[in-house]
């Protein structure tokens, strides 16, 4: 059934025409293919219910009552909520005579009713990330400093053994920090004292964020430094358990229906384009998505991509360079199909961001993630990473 199909049985019903069977439970299906059918829906039967109300009120009798069959539960929104009741009094009747003869106004209001509570339900059910605010995952990187490279350093010189191996702080993980590349991560306190040479932007202080309003993210001192040179890997398994069940299934994190937040603190060495590259991955080189600088985009601006087969899909980048330090706050919204993602860079903490003011949106291939990696090619700092089912849980005010 298409949309306007369905809005002309409604149009149909609200007429007191009669409506089959069939057509009641395809309108059923319709309403749940989309939250946006609700809610045109609702919007479609309140109006019209008013209409009617203001043109009939006057030749309309007063309602003597109106009983409706108990039901055995008592929830507007319990799981098995139909818009389309079993109770014969609620029922769109395929037999006019048989229809309570209630006031149109009155009958078109249960309707609305019944409608707006299984777009709320069609909410709890397919949002669980908004249903059930939690956070995942978290990495401050709250361990002792390593010795990074010396002043003037180059790649030759960066670390191949130590770094975050066997590191296992933060919560919602299900094992310590893995390196699995020829270099390794380091992490930094003194940023002025480390700077790998002098025109590395991050000697200017550690990551943080504050809005323009003066909130300020909670954060801790030490970061993360991705190697320079070849390449790091430092990867690590999230425990698929620390999520919400509705957004887990048999493969991961991702279940249709759920909604990701994830956000971080990150710097690079510079701009630099021209390949160079350090990201956060989720999910795996069949499928998944980058969050970072990316080798894809020759200007070196902070960007994101899809991943498929190894290679960054449909990539997105900003107009903000990769030497400058940002908080990268991303939604996934998983769904049949391909995913959708919008990032915002240095959003404001009061609220959850809109979508106006979204700084990159793209699409992914379908994609589960049970491992989270950050790799390298040009030095970078990240720090406080979070997953979470709210803006709220990956954006935190000190």
């Amino acid at each position: 059934m298409d949309d306007a199909q369905a809005l002309e049985l409604i149009d149909a019903h609200l007429d007191d025409q009669d409506i089959t069977l069939e057509q009641a439970e395809s309108l059923k299906v319709w309403l749940r293919e989309n939250p946006e059918h609700a809610d045109r829906a609702f919007h479609r039967l309140f109006l019209h219910a008013f209409l009617r109300q203001r043109l009939q009120y006057s030749a309309l009798p007063a309602p003597t009552g109106l009983v409706l069959a108990e039901q055995s539960h008592n929830s507007a929104l319990a799981p098995q909520l139909d818009f389309i009741s079993d109770d014969a009094s609620l029922d769109l009747n395929v037999k006019k005579n048989s229809r309570p003869q209630w006031p149109v106004w009155l009958l078109s209001g249960v309707i609305c009713l019944i409608v707006a509570a299984s777009w709320l339900a069609f909410r709890v059910v397919t949002s669980p990330g908004v249903a059930a605010p939690q956070l995942c995952v978290y990495e401050g990187f709250d361990y002792p400093a390593t010795e990074p490279p010396p002043f003037l350093g180059d790649g030759s010189k960066w670390p191949t053994t130590g770094g975050l191996q066997g590191l296992a702080g933060g919560s919602g993980w299900a094992e310590p920090w893995q390196e699995t590349a020829p270099k390794v991560s380091v992490l930094v306190a003194d940023t002025a004292a480390n700077a790998w040479r002098a025109s590395d932007m991050r000697k200017f202080g550690p990551l943080g964020y504050a809005d323009s309003q003066g909130r300020v993210l909670q954060s801790s001192g030490i970061q993360m430094r991705t190697a320079a040179g070849p390449v790091s890997t430092t990867r690590r398994r999230v425990n698929v358990t620390s999520f919400p069940a509705l957004m887990t299934d048999e493969q991961g994190v991702g279940r249709d229906g759920a909604i990701l937040w994830l956000s971080m603190l990150a710097q690079s060495f510079d701009g630099r384009g021209l390949g160079s590259f350090a990201f956060l991955q989720l999910g795996s080189e069949v499928a998944g998505f980058r969050l970072g600088k990316l080798a894809s985009v020759p200007s070196g601006n902070w960007s994101a991509s899809g991943v498929f087969e190894g290679t960054e899909a449909n990539f997105r980048w900003s107009d903000v360079p990769s030497g400058e330090a940002v908080f990268l706050v991303a939604r996934i919204t998983f769904r049949p199909g391909a995913e959708e993602v919008d990032v915002w860079i240095d959003p404001s903490l009061e609220a959850e961001p809109s979508v106006k003011e979204t700084s990159l949106h793209l699409s992914l291939p379908d994609f589960r993630f049970q491992e989270l990696s950050v790799s390298s090619r040009y030095t970078t700092d990240f720090d406080e990473i979070r997953l979470g089912a709210t803006f709220r849980d990956v954006a935190p005010i000190r």
